[in-house]
């Protein structure tokens, strides 16, 4: 009874321990084609692609969820980079369905939310970014997070849900901050100096921007410090610090390109900051820089902005002409400008300019056009400002429900905690009894172990002394079977001397000819098969042995051989008994290319691989091995000495002939 429970014992552990190694290297196999496919995404996305879906499918059929939440995110990212956006977002649904609970599920939302911005979703760019921030509270912060919540920021910021993006803005900051992201830290800076400026905290709102400016002043970057001094500019413009305002607005038009719309931008800004300070002039320049970079842009609504400030110039003046000439201007660009506020300017100016000419009746219904617009204007500002207390007050019920959850879920751990400690105690018992079983039984296994391996080795050397005894009977039988074959020369003696007379000579010599080379295979053949080293023991390097044989078999056997790599020379540093089983294989391997493959060339490597096994692989280009072959003796010999090596030997087809590997432990041998 003892011993049936002992065995069941062994058998659980042996086919665990085999599950948990199939396990491991079917995770490692998965993690491989990550690994591979990670190389390949930035150069060849469709071979990466590829990998991904290997790795997808070994990680769905072992149930690797997080894998394979993990490969459904990076082919999505693929997708989304080819822009085969419904394939994308299938995808990452695909992951969340498959793993709901882990860092990765925050990714996959996050990944939606970006492929919803594409096409202007925005409320379901919130659901969806809203969903993953959840998450990502639950787990340790790290890189995706952060830019999770840099986006939150600017999302929320533009829904003028200042709060919400200021809160999520600093976690941001402080993240990039010890990561020490410069790039980002400098772009969430400047996210919340401008989130600061529309809270009218302007003090805040420089810090920011001047912290942003000097880090894009470490990073070089021409760009951010464009940004930079453009959003300091509009703090002092807030400020009405105006020579502040146009020194920034300045600094920022020396670095930025002027194919670049930022430039025009910046032209406008100093027109209406010269503007405040009645310098016509220098107004009147920038404007019509900026009509010029925008010509060239094609940017009509800037350019009923530019068009308006250069009028509103004009008007002041008094100039009819010139007044006159952009209110044409910008007329004709009216019908192609959506945007609400550069129309009720242009409404504005018009309404005035006719008033100063004396054409009130025009200057009337210019003025009920900007009322009408005034109105749009006010009660879609109405309804935006609405809209954004009810997500504001919604966004603080959803917080009050979280934290109401928390602390539900903080009472219940604490019960479950409590008796779960019970069960643990209780539980220690068993493991500690369990556990001195376990041992007792590994050491009776090892016992059983020690002794099969004892009885292992002395099976070994008692076949390793039969075989010496066998290879000298098999010296004798090959010296005698030589002497025995020698004594038909005499035969043929006799036919060569009888030539003198016979007729038909050269077929007669043609014929002992082909009898003496088949002879004298013969006994070559069998000679090396007895004994392969016998007569070049003690006059040749084993390594030249090989050699020498390899050319003869090139030169008499009309196959052409490829040493891929060097033989080794430890080779002439084996046994003579591993030496002699080793030459036998290879004369029986190059015998049977000769007589059966009808090969021209044969590739010979060999390699010794992390555990000291040395492996020599055969590889012809002749008809292949058939398949269920018939096992004749030089196949026979093959194995058997391969066995004695303590190796083993595969034998197969591929697709240009035929395959032999060999291979064996050289720490039992060298």
């Amino acid at each position: 009874m003892k011993n049936h429970f002992l065995l069941f014992c062994f058998l659980f552990i042996a086919v665990k321990s085999f599950g948990q190694t199939a396990v491991k290297k079917n995770i490692a196999l998965v993690e491989d084609f990550i690994k591979q496919g990670d190389s390949l995404k930035k150069t060849d996305k469709s071979e990466a692609l590829k990998l991904f879906e290997k790795g997808l499918a070994i990680a769905l059929d072992e149930g690797f969820n997080n894998q394979a939440a993990i490969l459904y995110k990076k082919i999505g990212v693929i997708h989304h980079v080819k822009r085969a956006y419904n394939v994308a977002e299938y995808t990452y649904k695909k992951g969340i369905k498959i793993d709901s609970v882990t860092a990765i599920t925050a990714d996959l939302l996050y990944n939606i939310s970006l492929l919803k911005s594409t096409f202007n979703q925005q409320d379901s760019v919130l659901h969806y970014l809203e969903k993953s921030l959840a998450v990502y509270q639950n787990f340790e912060i790290k890189e995706p997070a952060l830019k999770a919540f840099l986006r939150a920021g600017i999302i929320y910021k533009d829904r003028q849900l200042y709060e919400e993006a200021l809160e999520y803005s600093i976690k941001a900051y402080h993240g990039f901050k010890k990561n020490n992201d410069n790039q980002k830290l400098a772009d969430v800076c400047t996210t919340i100096g401008n989130i600061q400026n529309q809270l009218k905290n302007y003090n805040q709102a420089l810090q920011y921007h001047f912290e942003a400016l000097e880090i894009h002043k470490k990073l070089k970057s021409n760009f951010g410090k464009v940004i930079s001094y453009t959003n300091i500019g509009n703090v002092y413009s807030s400020l009405n610090i105006i020579d502040s305002t146009i020194s920034n607005y300045e600094k920022a038009l020396l670095l930025s390109k002027k194919s670049n719309k930022q430039y025009a931008i910046l032209l406008h800004n100093l027109g209406v900051a010269y503007s405040d300070i009645s310098d016509f002039n220098a107004s009147k320049n920038y404007f019509l820089e900026a009509i010029k970079a925008n010509t060239i842009l094609k940017d009509t609504t800037s350019l009923l902005y530019n068009y308006n400030g250069v009028l509103g110039l004009y008007i002041d003046h008094l100039d009819v002409i010139e007044s006159q000439k952009y209110l044409n201007l910008s007329s004709k660009l009216l019908p192609s400008v959506s945007d609400n506020k550069a129309i009720i300017q242009f409404y504005e100016n018009q309404s005035e300019f006719y008033q100063k000419t004396n054409n009130y009746k025009k200057a009337f219904e210019s003025q009920k056009k900007y009322i009408t617009l005034y109105k749009d204007i006010f009660n879609s500002e109405n309804t935006r400002i609405t809209q954004s207390l009810q997500a504001q007050f919604e966004y603080e019920k959803k917080e009050n429900e979280i934290l109401r959850l928390k602390l539900k879920d903080t009472e219940s751990q604490y019960l479950i905690k409590e008796k779960t400690k019970d069960i643990q105690n209780k539980n220690l018992i068993l493991i500690i009894l369990a556990t001195i079983i376990l041992l007792l039984f590994v050491i009776y296994f090892l016992f059983l172990q020690r002794q099969k391996t004892h009885l292992q080795k002395t099976k070994i050397e008692k076949l390793e002394a039969i075989y010496q005894g066998q290879e000298s009977i098999k010296k004798r039988i090959a010296r005698d079977l030589h002497d025995i074959i020698t004594t038909n020369f005499d035969g043929l003696r006799l036919r060569v001397l009888a030539l003198k007379r016979a007729e038909n000579v050269s077929e007669k010599i043609d014929g002992i000819t082909t009898d003496l080379k088949k002879m004298n295979q013969q006994i070559r053949t069998v000679s090396h098969r007895l004994n392969p080293l016998e007569m070049y023991i003690g006059k040749q390097k084993f390594t030249d042995v090989i050699k020498s044989r390899l050319s003869e078999f090139q030169l008499y056997g009309k196959v052409f051989v490829e040493l891929e790599n060097e033989l080794p020379e430890f080779l002439n540093e084996l046994s003579l008994t591993i030496q002699n089983n080793f030459y036998g294989i290879l004369l029986e391997v190059l015998n049977n290319i000769e007589k059966h493959a009808l090969a021209t060339k044969v590739i010979i490597k060999n390699s010794v691989d992390d555990k000291q096994w040395l492996h020599f692989i055969f590889e012809d280009n002749g008809i292949g091995i058939v398949q269920n072959h018939k096992e004749g003796i030089g196949l026979m010999n093959i194995k058997q000495r391969v066995e004695i090596l303590e190796g083993s030997c595969n034998i197969g087809k591929t697709d240009t002939g035929t395959q032999v590997h060999i291979y064996f432990p050289l720490n039992k041998h060298h």
